[in-house]
């Protein structure tokens, strides 16, 4: 009875501890940066080689698990070693430091004028409590081992050449970075419009008084100097009001930017009537706007426009309105614009004396043959207003009709009438009269030899 009981008892015990045995497991994984321990967020977890879960924004991941046997566990991670370590199957936390990559960065020096490389130049990298410096060799090349995933500063100096600072951000590949050194007596003026910031090239550049040459197509000029003088700097370009100033250059200045302003250039606008005869009293408009109106001699003057395009406009009633763009580049040049006048559509109506429309009449206004009317006795033209206009009507069989026609301004439309009286046929008259004169002449020959006929008959002796 006693052997039983404890034969129970230790199956009870055993059964307890199989129970115990077999209950999961939390493990919490916490991954980080071994430099600056940021938290790596979606680092890929393998548990004895299968991919199992990537961790979270936080960096961490629960890994469950049955307890019963030691784990291998690998992080992965790009821009990072593969993290490899076998952990205790008791292990409830783990932290897991990752080590960046090595990566080779390659940083090369060239002159910037003559594309030589620089070598014996002291290239300095810092980042997160690290420095580390190499000098460039014979092809202007430093390589270093850096690592991934790291903000670079980058610190370079060579004799005589100006210093310069960059940032290289490394991500997670090797880098080739090449810089252009500039000389230590290098200057470069740039010169830019003031107002459309467009470089200029061909800007004369003087330095106290001499001229060191112009600006290229890029409106930049390259000059040495020495630094820390001061110098009196002066622009010159056409169009341009002259600049001067005058300053230290320093070691700090690499490009000198100025901006000139356009010097105004003036322009005068002539305005004629389509005979050539100045138009006073126009309205003339630029950009828009009411500049003026032109004097007794069609002129108007706009002294304040700089070099450049203009849209114009002209108006003054009774003429159409012109505009057209002008081009400023030189000093007070003349831009003439000839305005039309308006006109009204005349219509023409010719008709006889009975007041029948008389098609195929010939119009002549001032002397000018313009046309015929139709088979409505029509004929439309175009008169301009405020202008005497003398129009004549004519077809054979007809008197000619003339009228003096002005169309006054305001009127889109006219019309006119004008009454053609038939003409004798002098052609018939002609004839008949011929024929007359000849039937009278005939008649007077007939007398004449009847006459004749009496005078020659002789009375004899029996007839007396």
């Amino acid at each position: 009875m006693y052997s039983q009981r404890h034969r129970f008892l230790f199956a009870l015990l055993c059964v307890l501890l199989l129970c115990s045995s077999v209950q999961a497991t939390n493990l919490l994984i916490s991954v980080q940066d071994n430099i600056d321990n940021s938290s790596i967020p979606y680092a890929t977890v393998f548990l004895n080689g299968g991919n199992i879960a990537r961790t979270s924004t936080l960096g961490q991941v629960y890994l469950t698990h049955s307890g019963l046997n030691d784990l291998k566990i690998m992080v992965s991670m790009t821009g990072y070693d593969d993290w490899v370590k076998t952990v205790s199957r008791n292990e409830t936390v783990l932290l897991v430091n990752m080590s960046r990559k090595t990566l080779s960065l390659k940083v090369s020096l060239f002159d910037s004028d003559t594309l030589v490389p620089v070598s014996g130049a002291l290239v300095n990298l810092s980042a997160e409590n690290m420095t580390m410096g190499k000098q460039t060799d014979l092809s202007g090349s430093a390589l270093f081992g850096v690592r991934a995933a790291t903000l670079y500063s980058v610190d370079i100096e060579a004799a005589n050449y100006q210093p310069r600072h960059t940032t290289i951000d490394m991500a997670t590949e090797n880098r080739d970075v090449q810089y252009w050194m500039l000389p230590g007596n290098r200057f470069a003026i740039e010169i830019k419009d003031k107002d459309g910031k467009a470089l200029l090239p061909d800007a004369e550049v003087r330095i106290d008084s001499v001229l060191v040459g112009k600006t290229d197509a890029k409106g930049r000029l390259v000059i040495p100097v020495t630094r820390g003088k001061i110098y009196t700097i002066e622009i010159r370009k056409p169009g341009y009001q002259t600049y001067t100033e005058s300053r230290v250059i320093s070691d700090a200045d690499a490009i000198y930017s100025v901006e000139i302003t356009k010097a105004p250039i003036g322009a005068f606008i002539f305005v004629v009537d389509e005979n050539r005869a100045a138009i006073s009293g126009a309205d003339v408009y630029i950009n828009g706007n009411l500049l003026g109106s032109t004097n007794q001699y069609g002129r108007s003057t706009s002294p304040s426009l700089v070099s450049g395009t203009y849209p114009v406009e002209i108006r003054k009633a009774g003429y159409v309105t012109v505009s057209r763009p002008i081009q400023v580049s030189n000093v007070n040049e003349d831009y003439m614009f000839v305005m039309t006048f308006e006109h009204a559509v005349l219509t023409l109506l010719v008709k006889d004396n009975e007041q029948k429309i008389v098609p195929n009449a010939s119009i002549t206004i001032n002397g000018n043959l313009l046309g015929m009317t139709d088979e409505r006795g029509q004929f439309n033209t175009n008169l301009n207003f405020n202008t005497p206009y003398n129009i004549t009507a004519s077809k054979d069989g007809y008197n000619p009709a003339s009228i003096q026609k002005q169309v006054v301004s305001g009127n889109a439309t006219a019309t006119a009438t004008l009454n053609l009286e038939k003409s004798l046929d002098w052609g018939l008259i002609t004839v008949i009269a011929a024929g007359v004169v000849g039937i009278l002449v005939l008649f007077a020959v007939i007398r004449m030899i009847g006459h004749q006929r009496k005078r020659r008959h002789v009375p004899r002796r029996n007839e007396i």
